[in-house]
């Protein structure tokens, strides 16, 4: 009688499959099973086996499913063998066999010695239950599980050894915890650095010392040997190229609390005696020379040799060679560095291998991983990287850079692909970010008091992707994938009070036209009355290139003001106000703006001018606003990590020509205006009460200088504000001020800084209230 089988021991190397069912047995396959045998088990029921077992008496034999229910049986864990046996028989059927080899099982599981963690915890993380087969392999894993466990709990010393005889007599699985004692680092110290301070050095590793809640001051010494390492590293990319690292562990006599102190031999730092370069056929030496960054006579540095060779690759762009570091194709272009030791002590040549390869052209670009997002929001940043162009590598990191940017992909990858010999398809890869959000937050800032916030946002809205079926609208790919933007908002507060509903299409029919509507109900609480305005405004774009733009918005509001204060006491302009009234306006907005994009603009400027018809929809008012602006950006330095040190400076101006009503005139003064004095507290004023009623006519400007301070998330500022409002085109006294502030970038507030800053008026008007403080946490106004 022919016999085919299956058997598998012990799970080793952490394997948890057996392997699969040898392919002869095909040739049983699709005979009828004539009976099920489970043989070999005395404390495992048989009907708990045959549970698991899908193949039954009278099914035609399949070879996959007795493989998976050999699998089923195995996982069991319960047996030190098992096998599969399939016998045919003389009448054409088949007999499934299943012959397991019973272990013995841990009857109990128990800790001696874990007074720091608790049972439970320690159970968690064995994964090993009553019941189970006792499996040397698992016990390992489980004690190096209990190891590592105390050691991120701050025990480093901690350890773990199995009790054999009750294991081997009883089935008891003790483990024997040694604790030792609790351990945290209370310094880290780096003896001997001198070229650079210890917060950056602080930042090349992991090892940190204790501080209450925030840090853990947790030791491992795999991770101090790592970070002796890493500040090598370091260091030798810096161009100290004979430096030392070593480390020194200094103990409290209870062995509880440490010192870390990496000792460091900085030796000396090697500078860039003169600078070559090889292969440059098409392109001079001068061109290539021409904005290095790492010159002769500077220390070497690799950040900014990496910087060099980014602008090697831009300056290599018209040619259509393609640029791919992690490449060996010998069409593309490779731009290799050599470090040459002179005989000047200190001295070192940098060479530039170029290799410059051949030109290519763009093929398709193909996009994939945008299980939500279509394929245009990623199409349409290539911009003149298009099929049938010229490959420029540049441009490539260009739109590499502006994909993620935008809020929809997390990471980006774009690869050339293809193997015709003159044209390179792209393949961008692209990882998705999370673009829905609902947030409950509070905030607060000295222009807005204290308010709540419940939002709802969908960054990547599709407003015609409805799901078929109603049960899918809060699926993730419900109204999903087309760049609209939908949010909706409720902002309970002190002073001022939000509702909103709004939508945006930046590209209306993909092409380069803009539309946005948003509904709102806006309560705030003045000086002396309450203004309540509900209303729609609606704004249609045209982008003409990537510097000049156009709006064209349409506006339409009820306003109410009410709860006037002491009536007697009031300005006429106030008092004369129509208690409810209707605000209609058209404006007209050109945009020319040629800064960098992301958070911190660093260069560039922007430049807008814009007219706003009131009542040329009809209304209770008719008057114009005028307004300009004009931001510029100049970075007036650049430290080693990229971190830029900018100029700013911004002007604006309004003028309001015809019958104006106070509620839409200019005022000055606080957080966005003139720091120094309160918000609104620059401005024309009446009344007996002397109230601030707005002028027709402003003019503001501020020259700041932004700077880090620490990390990527804390800057300062120091700046001077300065400007008028004037009830008609004129200039009386001219506020200024001086201050410093700072600017800390919160992950969970997106790229809305906290922002405080200090302020000291230096002219000002009798009539003006200053403020030395302004302020915002949370939301900007």
């Amino acid at each position: 009688m022919l016999c085919f089988s299956l058997t598998c021991g012990q799970v080793v190397l952490g394997q948890s499959r057996p392997a699969t069912v040898p392919s002869v047995t095909a040739e049983l396959k699709g005979r009828r099973v004539e009976e099920v045998r489970v043989l070999g088990n005395a404390s495992v029921s048989t009907a708990i086996i045959r549970n698991l077992i899908r193949t039954r008496e009278g099914d035609v034999f399949d070879p996959a499913t007795a493989q998976e229910d050999y699998q089923r049986v195995f996982e069991l864990r319960k047996f030190s063998n098992v096998e599969l046996k399939v016998e045919p028989t003389s009448t054409g059927g088949v007999i499934v066999v299943f012959i397991v080899t019973e272990q013995k099982l841990v009857t109990a599981l128990r800790f001696n010695g874990d007074s720091k963690i608790d049972t439970q915890t320690l159970k968690n993380v064995t994964e090993i239950k009553d019941g189970q087969a006792i499996d040397p392999f698992r016990i390992a894993l489980a004690k190096q599980a209990i190891e590592t466990l105390y050691r991120d709990k701050n025990y480093p010393f901690a350890h773990v050894e199995v009790e054999q005889e009750p294991l081997t007599q009883k089935g008891e699985l003790v483990f024997d915890i040694v604790e030792g004692p609790r351990v945290r680092i209370r310094k880290v110290d780096f003896i001997g650095a001198k070229s650079f301070d210890k917060d950056r050095l602080k930042d090349q590793i992991k090892t940190s010392s204790w501080i209450f809640i925030f840090r853990p001051g947790k030791y491992d010494p795999e991770q101090v040997e790592e970070d002796v390492a890493a500040l090598r590293h370091f260091y030798e990319t810096k161009g100290f190229f004979d430096v030392r690292v070593g480390r020194k562990l200094i103990w409290s006599p209870d062995m509880t609390e440490l010192e870390v102190d990496f000792l460091i031999d900085e030796g000396r730092r090697y500078d860039v005696a003169r600078i070559s370069f090889q292969g440059n056929a098409n392109l001079g030496e001068a061109k290539l020379r021409e904005g290095l960054k790492l010159t002769n006579g500077r220390p070497y540095d690799s950040e900014l040799l990496d910087r060099d060779v980014r602008k090697m690759v831009k300056d290599y762009s018209p040619f259509g060679y393609i640029y791919l570091p992690s490449s060996n194709d010998e069409d593309y272009l490779r731009i290799d560095t050599k470090t040459v030791f002179l005989n000047q002590p200190g001295k070192i040549e940098l060479v530039y291998v170029i290799h410059e390869g051949k030109p290519f052209h763009v093929g398709v670009i193909h996009v994939k991983g945008n299980y939500k997002s279509q394929d245009k929001l990623v199409l349409r940043e290539f911009r003149d990287l298009v099929p049938g162009r010229l490959f420029d590598s540049g441009e490539m990191q260009d739109a590499t850079d502006r994909i993620k940017s935008t809020p929809y992909f997390s990471n980006v990858t774009v690869t050339p692909i293809g193997d015709d010999p003159n044209v390179r398809d792209l393949l961008v890869e692209v990882q998705e970010a999370r673009t829905a959000s609902f947030n409950v937050g509070a905030g607060v800032n000295s222009n807005g008091g204290i308010g709540g916030n419940i939002t709802y946002e969908q960054k990547n809205f599709d407003i015609a992707n409805i799901p078929n079926d109603w049960r899918d609208i809060l699926s993730e790919h419900a109204f999903t994938g087309a760049g609209q933007d939908f949010r909706a908002s409720f902002e309970p507060g002190t002073i001022q009070s939000n509702a909103t509903l709004r939508f945006s299409e930046p590209w209306l029919f993909d092409q380069p036209y803009s539309f946005s509507d948003e509904i709102y109900l806006r309560n705030r609480v003045r000086e002396h009355y309450e203004d309540q305005r509900i209303g729609d405004r609606a704004s249609f774009g045209k982008r003409f290139d990537y510097v000049w733009s156009a709006l064209l918005s349409l506006r339409a509001e009820r306003v109410k003001i009410f709860g006037i204060d002491d009536p007697k006491f009031r300005p006429v302009e106030i008092l004369e106000a129509k208690p409810h009234s209707i605000l209609t306006s058209v404006g007209v907005q050109v945009r020319r703006d040629t800064t960098n994009p992301g958070f911190l603009p660093y260069r560039g400027t922007v430049t807008t001018a814009g007219v706003e018809a009131y009542g040329a929809l009809g209304g209770d008012y008719t008057f114009q606003k005028f307004t300009a602006s004009w931001d510029g950006y100049h970075t007036l330095a650049e430290d080693l990590i990229d971190r830029r040190t900018v100029l700013g400076l911004h002007v604006n101006a309004g003028v309001i020509t015809g019958h104006s009503v106070f509620f839409e005139r200019f005022y000055g003064g606080g957080i966005g205006s003139l720091r120094g004095f309160v918000y609104r507290g620059v401005s024309p004023r009446g009344g007996l009460a002397d109230d601030p009623v707005g002028g027709d006519f402003a003019l503001t400007g501020t020259a700041e200088v932004n700077f880090p301070i620490y990390g990527e998330n804390l800057r300062g500022v120091v700046f001077t504000d300065a400007g008028d409002v004037e009830s008609d085109i004129r200039f009386g006294t001219i506020r200024t001020s001086v201050g410093a502030g700072v600017r800390l970038i919160l992950p969970f507030l997106g790229q809305a800084p906290l922002a405080i800053d200090f302020a000291v008026p230096v002219t000002k008007s009798s009539q003006d209230q200053t403020q030395f403080i302004s302020f915002s946490f949370g939301f900007t106004q």
